[in-house]
């Protein structure tokens, strides 16, 4: 069935790929630059984004690959 009776939509962050939990942690400890890091994230991304796109989903974010979490990437950002 192509259209179910029911609306679906994905709340909450994705799970990251073994490649970019891998490289996030090789970034940590200096082993691979921020460019590199952000190459491989934008490649399980754009994969991530053709799955839910897949699913018939409208609405896709980049689940969150480039956080670490996003209460403290989000309370980093604040001043004041």
């Amino acid at each position: 069935m192509k259209t179910p009776p029911f609306r679906a939509d994905h709340v909450g962050s994705l799970l990251r790929t073994p490649e970019v939990k891998e490289n996030r942690l090789k970034w940590k400890k200096g082993e691979i630059s921020a460019e590199e890091l952000r190459a491989i994230e934008d490649i399980a991304i754009a994969e991530t984004v053709k799955k839910l796109e897949a699913t018939g989903m409208r609405s896709i974010t980049d689940g969150e690959f480039r956080r670490d979490y996003f209460h403290l990437d989000f309370l980093k950002e604040l001043s004041g």
